[in-house]
């Protein structure tokens, strides 16, 4: 069966190309990365496929190519002539047709458009449904498999569709497995699947030809940082007032309580809480109010560069305050100091005031470091006792990128520190940024592996080898055996030897890893993406 002659059949548009008239054919098959594409070679006697023949071929045809042996000649692609080129001598003719499958249709449209709390899956439908035109059901069975990721708010301006489902796949997880591929299969219908959930049903035991083994530590990264969107804020509820509606860790050298007198609304923003932290001082002209944290950071990306708070001030009698400072204390002994002197605002009005952590405005007594701030303590001095009172409200540390750091320590052993850096202002959450590392340091951990086989001889009967499957691949010599992933499938026939070889370009891959094969190469792709801009 396998040693029989190669049979293929094609047409374009109403037109059926005899096979001798094919001089060579190749089909080359991607996924995720890359839609399959053709390229024929012709022969073009008497004007046959040209403008005016009998059969004339032109680009926007669609048109279909098979390929197999004997009886069993099954559909490789679903293709669209993108390209024609004439080539002729006095005695001969021909024609080139290349194109790709409908995969094409990923690329003509751009989108404008938000998505909030959708998960993975619906995302890919509305794009297959509402820009592509692409059917992603086959005899009643969903091609778009369910992801478990859900996206808080993914945000387009002008973003070609390919670009949307390549960052869906890489960063969607199905039961704790980072990545989907996807692919248009051969009869045009888009598929979405988790990552080596395929299986070939071909076998190439003792079929291949010719192999080659590549295993490279170039590539390796072990200690991964991932920088998500510099939305991060502290704390999170929807007031901005969970440091400021309760007792709890507040400390003062006076009388401390919760007083009903708080700021309410803040432009459009309304508040629906119902306090602010009052403190008095009735003995003396200076008063403060401390606020003991868990250690927050604030320096580097994944550290807080923004303190806003609101503050209201009264004193006994007309007067002003002759000092007025934040501290934020490392410990009591080590603490950063700013002067809010001229923030302040006219006594008995709420005032809003925002202090950037990354700027050279404070002065350190002791050693303080931005890395660990265990408290913030409000001061305001006045020239004398005049039962001083202040109130705080709404405090928030923000600006701060979402992060997560991963490392391997065997790899770091084994192939020393090698580190690598990635922000994606599509990572809303910490947890995101988390799986990302994860999916980042699982792939570049180790040594890449690639194969690439070649041969005459592999029998796929009615099932072709596709991108994406996982098949596996026996090399004693190389003391290979294990399961690869397809990359690419390449179909090459030629008419004057009469073969059929088949190019697998094969990848090992580990759990959790999501396709970021060109992370290290300077992104282009989220030039393109819309990111809101930060009021501040």
């Amino acid at each position: 069966m396998s040693g029989e002659i190669p049979v293929i059949t094609v047409a374009f548009g109403a037109y059926g190309i005899p096979q001798g008239d094919v001089i060579e054919c190749r089909v080359h098959l991607g996924c995720t990365k890359e839609v399959s594409s053709f390229e024929l070679l012709l022969q073009n006697w008497d004007k046959k496929y040209s403008p005016g023949g009998i059969y004339p071929i032109s680009v926007g045809m669609d048109g279909h190519i098979d390929i197999g042996r004997g009886n069993n000649v099954p559909q490789i692609i679903t293709c669209r002539v993108e390209a024609v080129k004439y080539e002729s001598t006095p005695t001969e003719n021909y024609l080139r047709v290349s194109g790709r499958c409908w995969g094409e249709r990923l690329f003509r449209r751009v989108v404008t458009k938000t998505y909030a709390n959708k998960k993975g899956e619906e995302i890919i439908k509305d794009l297959l449904d509402y820009y592509v035109g692409l059917s992603h059901n086959r005899g009643g069975t969903e091609l778009v498999e369910a992801t478990d990721t859900t996206y808080v708010k993914l945000e387009y301006e002008n973003t070609p569709v390919f670009d949307i489902i390549r960052y869906i796949a890489g960063s969607s997880d199905k039961q704790g497995v980072i990545g989907f591929d996807f692919r248009v299969a051969p009869d045009g219908k888009f598929e979405f699947f988790p990552r080596m959930s395929k299986t070939s049903a071909v076998s190439v035991s003792e079929k291949i030809e010719k192999s080659e083994y590549r295993k490279d530590i170039h590539r390796i990264r072990n200690k991964i940082y991932v920088y998500g969107a510099a939305e991060k804020s502290f704390p999170t509820d929807a007031d901005e007032d969970g440091l400021t509606e309760s007792l709890s860790y507040w400390t003062s050298n006076g009388s401390l309580s919760l007083d009903s007198m708080h700021v309410i609304e803040d432009g459009q923003t309304k508040y629906t809480d119902s306090y602010s932290i009052c403190t008095t001082n009735t003995g003396g002209n200076e008063v403060w109010a401390h606020r003991a944290l868990t250690p927050v950071k604030l320096k580097d990306q994944d550290g807080f560069k923004q303190i806003r708070f609101w503050l209201h001030w009264t004193r006994y009698e007309s007067g002003t305050p002759s000092a007025a400072k934040v501290r934020l204390y490392t410990n009591e002994s080590n603490y950063f100091e700013a002067d809010i002197l001229p923030l302040l605002g006219p006594q008995a009005q709420w005032q809003k005031i925002t202090l950037r952590t990354d700027q050279p405005t404070w002065t350190a007594t002791g050693s303080p470091t931005m890395e660990s701030i265990n408290g913030i303590r409000f001061i305001i001095t006045h020239p004398i006792a005049c039962l001083p009172v202040i109130r705080i409200d709404h405090l928030l540390f923000s600006d701060c990128r979402y992060a997560a750091m991963q490392e391997d320590a065997n790899s770091q052993n084994s192939y020393g520190l090698r580190e690598l850096t990635e922000t994606d202002e599509e990572l809303k959450s910490d947890n995101e940024c988390l799986l990302r590392a994860k999916a980042l340091l699982d792939y570049y951990k180790n040594p890449a592996e690639y194969l690439t086989v070649k041969s005459t001889v592999i029998n796929y009967e009615n099932t072709p080898l596709l991108p994406g499957d996982k098949i596996h691949v026996t090399l004693p010599n190389e003391n290979i055996d294990a399961d690869f992933r397809i990359e690419s499938v390449e179909y090459h026939i030629d008419a004057k030897t009469q073969t059929l070889e088949i190019t697998l370009e094969l990848g090992r891959e580990t759990p959790l890893l999501a396709d970021y094969l060109y992370a290290l190469r300077s992104k282009t792709e989220s030039l393109s993406r819309y990111k809101a801009a930060r009021l501040v």
